[in-house]
């Protein structure tokens, strides 16, 4: 065990360094009323970053939001994550985010205004790590600002909405947890800057080339972007041949249009090291039903430049029609849709993807897509649905397929999730967060768009937050879970069962439209915070609910049930407000927020360090402490990944003004670094609790304790007062210290000779400076 020594004499201060690894996972834990404990809802993807909010972070701009009364869709606020941005209108002002794990790269959601006459600009804005300025971001207003009616146009007129866009970087070194990232306006580009939320992303190194596989740039690619490398990519195709394997080694690529695939693996070196970027590069599969067979594409990304949406255009990231082939791991930016699939075809699964910033959908399954998945992928910001099928009369139905385990986010028109028609598709352990900003909600089953009937749906295991809105053309608001018969009664039944609905803006359930939405079995449901109605039917249909309870609604009633036709069946375990019913000529102002205050559930700390500990064996535990601070009870609950562990006597629910702790301990199995987490839900609203640790083989292992000394200024040739470091052995045997040594102006004694399993020594340590300035040393045991 070795330890830096560090004193300045004149401020003459010495310290012992002893260097620990941290990684942290920092996410608000919003305060809601009281929940059913029965009701875990979804978590969605599991994220390779740290997701932190403007409003939280240290600024001198201005908070806004959220809305007064609900929301007032076409502003700032509204469009942002938690409905709340900050606004930096002069220079030197700033947002500062301090990261909670480690970190080489960055990824911020902004804000711009637009020209007069929407032509495009750019702005530049400072960014500060640790004081120091970088090179500045360019931001532009090119891929944001639509205005008018569907499908919208960049033209400057009434209903201004889309207003966010993106931006990222990676960095060459990593930076550790506490590093503060400021995003600063120093020259003013742009009469304001909003910044909504950043994601830090620690980034591993790059993936290297599979055996057998034909490069790119061996077929002329060009890595620097300058040239087009469309006939590169189709050289190294047909190099390939038949199931054969094509590799784009780390670097930029100007690709302007669609590369066809078929029977053939594509592969990057990592979606941050391996970009197609053009005016609109897509990866394409024959045409329906000569569907493309075998093929996989993963490991890069598709950065397009489509400024407007166009339904007639096909400029989409992947599309075509692809049979028994996966698409893993890509990131795609700035294109109409990220994966629009036309059918009929079979088995197709997408995984890992990172979808942003479209003019339209993040996903859609079109007509007679069978037997296909969207998985473990976060879909951000798209113009239209995040992810649908759409089971096209003219196509067929899409059946059988699955959206799992996805994080929904931002959808500034239509839904996070929609299924329109077809049967035996299921929506599954997927969190859909500020979605349906216009016409449109959270999860959404219906009869529309002229789509086959709608048979068996499956929505279970759903997380559902913040969704929906008020209608610009109806005048009342869109559930965050709702059902829409428009062209015909639904068949299904639609079976919803363990699902969370939170701060529902106006519905948190609705039935419109139509003759009946059939038969909705709804049970094991958590709702809590609802702008206006608990239900809203307004046309036939029956709702049967089980153990679905309700609490914290703004509206005089829970239900609003105007339709003689629209029967509601309580099953049980629901409570009183099935029961409450009105059917009001006028709809009520929503209660803005509707929820809690903020910030009265509080969990930490929110990472764990355990150190290194020996394989095969459990270290002392750590306290993770919960405390409710608000006025009611909250449900609780928590899982835990990687080699760690946890006891807790928190139960299932904690009551207002108490506090619980998990207590949680790391038993390596393998050598390395190890990692896991601590996901501590309360109320619906979960907080990532970051561990780390390292195993070791077995044996003696020293740690030192305190981190760090510090040393009152001292006079040159005088010495201070000795301090303690404590040598422990957290290992599997004896330690023989054969020497303690240390250099520079420090001296030490110590009673180190054999330190057993669990026992420790005592190492003292005085600062003597021998000359003034700064002193550095190292003390080695």
């Amino acid at each position: 065990m070795s330890s830096s020594l560090r004193s300045r004499a004149g401020r003459r201060a010495g310290a012992l360094v002893a260097s620990t690894a941290l990684v942290a996972s920092g996410l608000t834990a919003l305060g809601m009323v009281a929940a059913n404990a029965a009701a875990t809802g979804g978590s969605g993807a599991s994220l390779p970053y740290i997701e932190l909010q403007a409003e939280n972070a240290a600024t001198n701009g201005t908070v806004i939001g959220p809305s007064a009364s609900g929301v007032s869709y076409g502003t700032l606020q509204d469009e942002a994550s938690y409905r709340k941005a900050v606004t930096l209108s002069g220079s030197g002002q700033y947002v500062e985010f301090t990261t909670t794990a480690p970190t080489n790269s960055i990824d911020f959601r902004y804000s711009i205004p637009d020209t007069s006459g929407g032509s495009v600009y750019t702005a530049p804005i400072s960014l500060y790590i640790n004081g120091t300025r970088q090179s500045d971001f360019t931001l532009t207003n090119a891929y944001s600002w639509y205005y008018g009616s569907y499908p919208f146009t960049n033209s400057p007129g009434s209903n201004p909405h889309h207003f966010y866009d993106e931006t990222h970087r990676l960095f060459s070194t990593t930076y550790p947890a506490g590093t503060k990232f400021r995003i600063q306006a120093d020259t003013m580009g742009a009469s304001s800057y909003t910044i909504d939320l950043a994601d830090f992303e620690q980034v591993g190194a790059p993936l290297s080339q599979p055996a057998g596989s034909v490069s790119v740039t061996s077929k002329g690619a060009d890595p620097t972007g300058a040239a087009d490398s469309t006939s590169a990519f189709n050289a190294a195709i047909s190099a390939a041949g038949a199931g054969g394997s094509v590799w784009i080694p780390q670097g930029t690529y100007n690709i302007p249009g669609h590369i066809a695939v078929n029977n053939v693996t594509v592969t990057g070196a990592g979606m941050w090291y391996s970009i197609v970027k053009g005016s609109a590069p897509g990866f394409y599969g024959n045409s329906a039903p000569n569907a493309s067979q075998n093929v996989h594409l993963s490991d890069f990304a598709i950065f397009g430049d489509v400024q407007e949406r166009n339904d007639g255009a096909q400029v989409n990231g992947i599309g075509g029609a692809m049979s028994n082939s996966t698409v893993s791991n890509l990131w795609i930016d700035h294109l109409k849709v990220g994966a629009w699939m036309d059918g009929p075809f079979d088995k197709l699964t997408f995984s890992g993807m990172r979808i942003r910033d479209t003019t339209a959908d993040g996903v859609n399954f079109h007509g007679g897509v069978t037997n296909s998945t969207v998985t473990n992928s976060d879909i951000r910001n798209t113009g239209d649905d995040g992810l649908a099928t759409w089971a096209d009369a003219n196509i067929g139905a899409d059946a059988y397929d699955t959206f799992s385990n996805n994080t929904v986010q931002l959808q500034i028109l239509a839904n996070g999730i929609a299924i329109y028609g077809g049967h035996d598709n299921t929506v599954s352990g997927n969190r859909v967060v500020d979605s349906g900003l216009q016409q449109g909600g959270g999860i959404h089953v219906a009869q529309r768009f002229s789509s086959t009937p709608l048979g068996l749906t499956t929505v279970n295991n759903n997380t559902m937050i913040r969704d929906g809105s008020l209608d610009a053309n109806w005048q009342f608001g869109v559930g965050s879970l709702w059902f829409d018969a428009r062209d015909g009664a639904m068949g299904g039944p639609v079976n919803v069962s363990n699902f969370i609905i939170q701060q529902a803006p106006y519905e948190a359930i609705q039935a419109v439209s139509g003759s009946s939405v059939g038969t909705i079995n709804l049970s094991n449901g958590t709702i809590s915070g609802v702008g206006t109605y608990v239900l809203q039917a307004q046309t036939g249909g029956t709702a049967n609910f089980t153990n679905v309870t309700a609490t914290g609604w703004g509206a005089p009633t829970a239900n609003y049930t105007c339709s003689s036709n629209f029967n509601i069946v309580d099953n049980g375990g629901n409570g009183s407000w099935v029961t409450a019913r009105s059917c009001s000529g006028t709809w009520p102002t929503p209660v803005w927020p509707p929820y809690q205050a903020e910030n009265n559930v509080t969990v930490t700390p929110t990472s764990l360090s355990f150190g290194s500990q020996a394989t095969g064996t459990t270290s002392n535990a750590q306290t993770v402490t919960v405390s409710n601070n608000g006025t009611g009870s909250q449900s609780v609950s928590a899982a835990i990944s990687g080699q760690y562990a946890d006891t807790t006597n928190c139960g299932s629910s904690l009551a207002a003004g108490s506090s619980c702790s998990y207590n949680v301990t790391f038993s390596p199995t393998t050598a390395g670094t190890q990692s896991g987490t601590l996901a501590v839900t309360v109320g619906g609203a979960t907080t990532n609790v970051s561990l780390s640790g390292s195993g070791v083989a077995p044996g003696p292992i020293l740690n030192a304790n305190p981190a760090s000394l510090s040393f009152a200024s001292t006079v040159v040739g005088s010495s201070t007062a000795s301090q303690v470091v404590t040598v422990s052995n957290s290992g599997t045997t004896s330690a023989t210290v054969s020497g303690v040594s240390v250099t520079g102006d420090f001296t030490q004694s110590n009673n180190c000779g054999s330190i057993a399993v669990g026992a420790s020594c005592a190492v003292n340590v005085a600062f003597k400076p021998t000359v003034g300035g700064s002193r550095a040393g190292t003390l080695t045991v």
